[in-house]
């Protein structure tokens, strides 16, 4: 047996990892402490590894499915040839945009998937793209591309003395804005040791919420109201930094007088919680010298993302969270002279008015997954559905699975049945897989090169550890054939049409042909780096290598950039907010606000299926048991749960962490119309309870994901419910 050095592609963190290899099999993957980021950390997602790469139910040959539902084992030739064949019919009827692509999460986590994949679906020429960005955080890139964007960066998490969190767990996630990606309860209990101050927003008692300083629990939904607030004190008490905003932020004074009208008394009744909690958060943020406020999947996903996101970035910059003119900062550089750094605005950019739009009138979102931008995942659906010359009749899904993953899952079985061509890319059998035509067998993490420049700033290298098994293919291959089978000019490089490149989306590059013979896996690393020196230095320390301590002055604004201002009060902002209170009134008609939340054991969708990590279990509705007691239900018990859209079935689970009247079910689960949700590994789809269809985000179209009204009931072939005990239900509703 020996012992190889690697890193983790599970999620973001690339944390270090040391893996058994015997007989060319992975048998045993653990933490390497030695690595210089992780240093030692590694989750339960990444210690079975070897679960994933050895699982029985894994596909290791291409699938093209019968007609009656059946898949029989193709080659790659045979499968490359007979979906271009098909590509090349659909575009020649109806033309590239009825050709669509769904970038899932384990698309970039590949070094030459997306670079690859990207120069195929430019030379198609189509703008049906779309990515889980749109049903995530995608208000960030919404409020930014409003308000405009400020070059001189965030203030460092290493550097604070107080940080804010909202709807976030990076204990359970494990990555962030501004934290590094070392051992998360280690790095935090090091930072709080040196003084930092944590203030943490969440309907849930998470394991961050553990470790604040200052937690504040509201209802579901309610963050936007209750940031109001926090921003009404911070310029009441004079807590806000004029000499920062004055310099770079235009209608200042709209946002303060628009906030005066919510008061941590009004906050206080309309959001759950103490008026003299809100104070103080405003107050310690406030009177801090260094750090930011940050906003995750909770507010995004929940009714206002869009305002929230915007409060959040007004918070900092009002209070001058930002690394300003003269101050001198770590260099982000790993190799060569480090970029300069200006203290200037790129101005707001509203990409989307001015962009391509489809039928439906919706512009493109800024993405990192093409030059020109996506489609809202929110109308996913209806762009292969409705009526229209350009409806999408082909759709490749890369390592993702946007049957489960988008809301509204009776429509996205529709669907995906309504296609003429679909091609999953996925290890396993999953829902999208099910539904395909044909599904491409990938290598997997341990089973090619990869290289990772992630937050830190830090990189890694790691070599195929293994060989691929089966007839197994690293993706970008595919796409690479497949280019060359339907005749289509490709080139590395992406057009940064979108100005995406001021959001650190875009790296700099120069275009690279794809021609010729098929390169090795390595010549393919080389040519998405277009940089020798990084890729060298990178395999020359096995074990990740940290940017060398260096710090950079950072300069004045650039010529030409002097005079741009931020906008701190969009005209949507006030409308948004009425929009949110409206959706929050109505939500009042059901008992119950149900929430999402993420697993240790889970990545998304990834770990479901191995019961080395789920232990056959599923994923239960957390319930605080006071209001199980309500309804006569202990944990364990089946029930319904339902919302305006539909109808799920679970075992519940006690969790005291959670605020009363609130719910909470983890994404990733569920199978089709036909699975059993007890079954192992299967579980309850929480985006059947959601609709693309009603209320939605300005903008992205995204729908209402978390703060979901709903209601529970006993499963009616479940046993009798025990007696209600005789005591008043206290929600807080």
């Amino acid at each position: 047996m020996e012992t190889k050095v690697s890193y983790c592609r599970t999620c973001g963190a690339a944390c270090g990892m040391l893996v058994d290899v015997e007989d060319d099999k992975i048998v045993r993957v653990r933490a390497n402490a030695d690595n210089t980021s992780s240093a030692g950390y590694t989750c339960v997602k990444g210690r079975n590894a070897d679960a994933g790469h050895n699982n029985p139910g894994r596909i290791l040959r291409h699938l093209r499915r019968r007609r009656d539902g059946g898949f029989d084992e193709i080659s790659l030739e045979t499968a490359v040839s007979e979906i271009a064949d098909r590509l090349g019919s659909i575009m020649a009827e109806t033309g590239p945009e009825s050709v669509g692509v769904y970038w899932g999460t384990y698309a970039w986590l590949a070094s030459a998937t997306l670079p690859v994949a990207k120069a195929w679906w430019r030379a198609i020429g189509s703008h049906k793209s779309f990515s889980p960005i749109t049903i995530d955080q995608a208000s960030k890139t919404v409020s930014w591309a409003r308000t405009g964007f400020y070059t001189g960066g965030f203030q460092r998490f290493e550097d604070a003395d107080v940080w804010l969190e909202i709807g976030g767990n990076q204990l359970i996630s494990l990555q962030s804005v501004g934290w590094a990606n070392t051992n998360p309860f280690v790095t935090l209990k090091e930072h709080k040791k040196r003084g930092l101050k944590l203030i943490v927003i969440d309907p849930r008692r998470t394991e961050l919420a553990k470790a604040a300083d200052l937690f504040l629990q509201p209802r579901p939904g309610t963050d936007a109201v209750l940031l109001t607030a926090i921003l009404n004190v911070i310029f009441e008490k004079g807590l806000d930094r004029p000499e920062f905003h004055r310099r770079y932020a235009d209608n200042v004074d709209a946002l303060r007088d628009y906030v005066r009208g919510t008061t941590p008394a009004i906050a206080a009744e309309y959001c759950g919680v103490p008026e003299e909690d809100i104070v103080a958060a405003a107050v310690l943020f406030g009177e801090g010298k260094v750090g930011a406020a940050n906003g995750h999947t909770g507010t995004d996903m929940g009714p206002g993302g869009n305002p929230c996101e915007q409060l959040i970035l007004s918070l900092n910059l009002v209070c001058g969270r930002f690394v300003r003119e003269g101050e001198q900062v770590q260099s982000d550089a790993l190799v060569g002279e480090p970029p300069p750094r200006h203290a200037q605005v790129i101005p707001p950019s509203r990409h989307w008015e001015s962009s391509w739009r489809n039928r439906f009138g919706h512009g493109l979102m800024p993405s990192p997954f093409s030059g020109f931008g996506e489609i809202p995942c929110g109308l996913y659906a209806d762009e292969i559905l409705e009526p229209g010359e350009d409806r999408v009749r082909a759709m490749f899904s890369i390592g993702g699975n946007p049957v489960n993953a988008i809301p509204g899952l009776p429509r996205q079985i529709e669907a995906a049945k309504a296609l003429d061509l679909l091609v999953n890319i996925d290890p396993y059998m999953t829902e999208t897989s099910r539904l395909s035509d044909y599904v491409i067998a990938p290598t997997m993490m341990y089973e090619r090169p990869d290289y990772a420049v992630i937050f830190g700033p830090f990189g890694i290298y790691t070599p195929a550890l293994v060989p691929p098994p089966g007839d197994t293919v690293e993706e970008w291959k595919f796409f690479w054939l497949l280019g060359e089978a339907m005749g289509l000019d490709m080139e590395l490089g992406v057009p940064d049409d979108a100005g995406l490149g001021a959001f650190g989306y875009i790296p700099p590059g120069r275009p690279v042909p794809l021609t010729g013979p098929l390169p090795t896996s390595d010549e393919m690393l080389a040519m998405v780096a277009n940089d020798d020196a990084l890729l060298e230095e990178l395999k020359r320390h096995p074990n990740g290598f940290a940017a060398p301590r260096r710090k950079v002055t950072v300069l004045g604004p650039a010529p030409g950039m002097e005079d741009n201002r931020l906008d701190l009060f969009p005209p949507e902002f006030p409308e948004e907010m009425e929009a949110l209170k409206a959706v929050l009134e109505d939500s009042r008609r059901r008992h119950y606000r149900l929430i999402v939340r993420r697993s240790k054991e889970l990545y998304n969708n990834q770990g479901r299926n191995l019961p080395e990590i789920t232990k056959g279990r599923t994923n239960p509705l957390y319930v605080h048991p006071d209001d199980l007691a309500t309804h006569g239900l202990a944990s364990g018990d089946k029930v319904t749960v339902v919302s305006d859209h539909g109808t799920i079935a679970v075992v519940t689970k006690g969790d005291e962490t959670l605020r009363r009247g609130v719910v909470a079910l983890t994404h990733g689960w569920g199978g089709l119309e036909e699975d059993d949700p007890f079954a192992p590994g299967v579980g309850a789809n929480v985006n059947a309870l959601m609709s693309t269809r009603g209320p939605v985000q300005r903008v992205l179209h995204m729908p209402m994901m978390t703060a979901l009204p709903v209601d529970i009931e006993p499963l009616a072939d479940a046993p009798a419910p025990r007696p209600v005990p005789s005591r008043r239900r206290s929600d807080g509703e």
